[in-house]
């Protein structure tokens, strides 16, 4: 994926996202002071050498390339809070020696995805906001990819703010409104999305809530503009082994296309959450309906929690669907003395108010670790993404991709490590079904500082 350049309503606006966090964080900063501070910040950098093998099955024949790599790698997350103030960032990115495609074409492996978030919440303070800004590996109807340069990049810029009245003792009433803009590349478009929106809540009880959520969303999404009514009733219920939350609405939409068009498109929306919270893991079950587009979606991403995916996942870019989701995860920091576990898995019907097609997706994938000695580590990882039509039971796109690594540490902050990564592409479109093995020697430089300050 070779570098773009920026033009200059894109550097402007980068530009005013910076002024308005510096602004923000030195608002929330001179309200609420310094006298609580925590910070939480890791990171690595990584040189790498390796060869990949790569098998592609042709009509009649089978091709295979070999090629060796150097690279660099690098990550950081972690936390930054002051007062009311908070930012949770979370970056990784890999840049490797280009390597001559069996097509011929350019192999360079080039892949950059994360997150940020920033929030300013004072409960004595009515005024609540947030910046956000997201790198996303994305993709359209065109399948899965084995390597993860292969995909296209968007960025989302994201901002909203919340004013907060307190009717009762027991009674919140907010409102909210959020914007959001996200670029990629010719093929992508820009997709812009502005939300609107009031929550009312009501607390019932010690340890439960209930309330009512309305929101109207106006997107632009390639020529098609979408406006998007929801209103939603909710229920949470905070347990001693964690939680539970329900919702039920409905969802009303009206799209007007490029040639002038409209349609109208409705649907009953709803969830149910529960999970289950200890000390060192974690479980959790949602049911999900919504009616939704991709660029409102990106803007109003909220969580600062980044989900448990593999660095190749990819989201799908679509217009004005009603999906239904259902997933599971869970993560243990310690299944046993010395490692620790994560599963998940997802599956979701996406029907298109615009064409009527349906989709099915699935993803799921382990990730599990063990600490063999005090300075020596053996993980491993899987991950399955695979698309199906109509046919739930018909996969016609899927990727398999294995991950195994062992390190050991020489110095303080300073490992050598041996990674092997395999991907398996099958697929029932128009192209070839590819095999790829990738084996690296790997040294890493990291670090990490926890700090507070009261």
């Amino acid at each position: 994926m070779r570098p773009r350049a920026w033009n200059a309503s894109k550097r402007s606006l980068g530009g005013l996202y910076v002024g308005a966090f510096c602004l923000a964080w030195s608002y929330g900063a001179t309200a609420q002071g310094l006298s609580d501070n925590v910070s939480r910040l890791a990171g690595s950098a990584s040189v790498f050498t390796g060869v990949t093998h790569t098998r592609t099955d042709r009509a009649e024949s089978t091709e295979t390339n070999t090629e060796p790599g150097v690279g660099v790698s690098g990550q950081i997350g972690g936390t930054l809070e002051s007062g009311a103030n908070a930012l949770a960032l979370r970056y990784g990115g890999t840049l490797e020696t280009d390597r001559e495609t069996i097509d011929g074409g350019d192999g360079n492996n080039t892949s950059v995805t994360g997150a940020s978030r920033y929030t300013y919440f004072d409960p004595g303070s009515r005024v609540d906001f947030n910046l956000g800004h997201t790198i996303s590996s994305v993709r359209n109807n065109t399948g899965f990819e084995l390597n993860p340069s292969s995909y296209d990049t968007e960025n989302t810029l994201s901002a909203g703010a919340g004013l907060r009245f307190y009717p009762g003792k027991l009674t919140t009433l907010r409102f909210t409104g959020q914007a959001g803009r996200s670029y990629g590349d010719d093929y992508i478009g820009d997709q812009k999305s502005y939300t609107l929106g009031s929550e009312l809540t009501r607390r019932l009880s010690d340890r439960s809530t209930g309330g009512l959520n309305l929101s109207r969303s106006w997107s632009d999404e390639r020529g098609t503009d979408i406006t998007i009514d929801t209103a939603q009733l909710v229920y949470s219920l905070q347990m001693e082994s964690g939680y539970f939350r329900i919702g039920a609405g409905g969802s009303q939409a009206e799209s007007e296309y490029s040639d002038g068009t409209i349609s109208e498109n409705e649907a009953v929306t709803g969830f149910a959450e529960r999970a289950w919270v200890a000390s060192n893991w974690r479980t959790a079950v949602k049911y999900d309906r919504s009616l939704s587009d991709s660029a409102t979606e990106l803007s109003l991403n909220q969580s600062p929690v980044f989900p448990l995916l593999p660095e190749a996942g990819t989201i799908r870019l679509r217009g004005l669907v009603i999906e239904d989701s259902l997933s599971i995860s869970h993560n243990n920091r310690l299944v046993c003395d010395a490692c620790n576990l994560g599963v998940y898995a997802k599956g979701a019907l996406l029907e298109s108010q615009n064409s009527g097609d349906k989709t099915h997706e699935y993803r799921a994938g382990v990730n599990l670790g063990f600490q063999l000695t005090s300075l020596q580590r053996l993980s491993f990882g899987y991950s399955w993404e695979a698309d199906a039509n109509e046919d739930a039971d018909v996969i016609v796109d899927q990727i398999h991709r294995f991950n195994t690594s062992w390190t050991r540490q020489i110095a303080e902050n300073t490992t050598f490590g041996v990674e092997f990564y395999q991907s398996y592409l099958r697929s029932k479109l128009a192209r070839d079904d590819q095999d790829q093995f990738e084996l690296r020697l790997v040294l890493s430089r990291g670090f990490s500082m926890t700090g507070a300050r009261k």
